[in-house]
């Protein structure tokens, strides 16, 4: 009965496709990394990552009532996702102001913090994050640790990965508009999930599909 239960909970799980990882070194260095477990298709499958960590970024914010920071980020990010779009041929590839961050691949001291999100996907393809983080300063950490990520993405990515990246995330911004919230914990999948699809926000407040 106890193998049954056990293989059941493992089932439940979904398979895990991937790790983030983001370090902060000293002299505000900081390594965003995504490993890879199970992926037939990493570079298409880093979008829904990506979203769903936004989601959580922006959640844990609201939970630590930094609600005018995580609004300053949705701001900062629908800029970048506009430039990354606002062209016909390849999306724009623009590098960011992190201030005093800069990113390394190595570093040979231990990281001062970490972040780091599990990405699972259940077989009828639906996602869950897991989320790991550091205690302190965290009106600074957590934007910091999504924006170093989309930097690196905005690096990266190919192209038709990035552009469907920047529309994602500019529909999960309509899903908090029309939503008027980001700190319920139904958003952290039901956000992502919108911004994936083809649904329609309206002004009630209610989600309409496309005819």
């Amino acid at each position: 009965m106890i193998k049954r239960l056990l293989q059941r909970f493992r089932r439940e799980r979904g398979r895990h496709q991937a790790t983030v990882r983001i370090d902060f070194f000293p002299g505000g260095k900081v390594k965003p990394a995504i490993f890879w477990h199970h992926s037939q298709d990493p570079e298409k499958d880093t979008v829904p990552l990506i979203l769903f960590f936004y989601a959580r970024i922006l959640f844990e914010l609201a939970e630590l009532n930094e609600v005018r920071v995580a609004r300053e980020l949705m701001s900062f990010v629908n800029q970048v996702c506009e430039l990354v779009l606002n062209t016909d041929g390849p999306p724009s590839r623009i590098r960011l102001p992190l201030g005093e961050l800069s990113l390394v691949e190595e570093d040979s001291a231990p990281p001062e913090r970490t972040y780091q999100a599990e990405f699972f996907q259940f077989h009828d393809g639906s996602f869950r994050l897991e989320f790991q983080a550091s205690i302190g300063k965290e009106n600074f950490f957590l934007p910091a640790s999504f924006l170093v990520l989309l930097q690196s993405c905005l690096a990266n990515l190919k192209e038709e990965p990035l552009k469907s990246l920047a529309r994602g995330l500019t529909r999960l911004h309509d899903y908090y508009r029309y939503r008027r919230d980001f700190w319920e914990s139904s958003v952290l999948s039901a956000g992502p999930v919108f911004a994936l699809g083809r649904e329609e926000a309206n002004p009630g407040g209610r989600l309409a599909p496309d005819n």
